[in-house]
């Protein structure tokens, strides 16, 4: 099913707006905080209270921190493309909610904020139909200012920003 043409252009301005974001952020999963950095050239960082991940490019390395000892590199291996979870809320375009080829949703409502879009409604693709209306599962954006998510609701976790600096 293709994307609706408002949808689609909402989407592309998401996306846009968060493709050569240069920004640090604090971001909970209900249970941690993680803090977060991203920079052009698809540089990124997450630490989290005693591990540290750090994304190149194509490269994914992460470390044990101890206050005491300093950092251990970590025997642990990425698969090719693997970004941290922790990352969606400053680069949607990791996101599986767009409908685009192979992700798992679609946008099917947009709710008005104050300042325009402010909340994306996404199906599930392969969700079953009954008298034309999806059963779910269901996911959710909740947009900021500047198309910038805060809020992202999958069905299985629930991401927060808490706190943001955009360079």
């Amino acid at each position: 099913m293709a994307l609706d043409p408002a949808f689609a252009d909402l989407v592309g301005r998401i996306l846009a707006a968060g493709r050569n974001r240069q920004a640090a952020a604090v971001v909970s999963d209900g249970d941690a905080h993680f803090e977060v950095a991203v920079a052009p050239g698809d540089r990124w960082v997450v630490q989290a209270a005693d591990t540290e991940w750090i994304g190149t490019g194509e490269t994914v390395q992460s470390y044990e921190v101890h206050q005491v000892s300093g950092a251990r590199r970590r025997a642990e291996e990425f698969p090719p493309g693997w970004y941290h979870p922790a990352l969606v809320l400053l680069w949607p375009h990791l996101l599986p909610l767009w409908g685009r080829p192979g992700d798992q949703f679609r946008p099917t409502k947009v709710i008005d904020g104050l300042h325009g879009p402010g909340e994306v409604v996404c199906e599930w693709i392969d969700a079953p139909v009954v008298g034309g209306e999806c059963l779910g599962p269901w996911a959710r954006v909740v947009l900021g200012a500047g198309l910038r998510p805060t809020l992202v609701e999958l069905p299985d976790l629930t991401w927060t920003l808490l706190d943001l600096h955009e360079g």
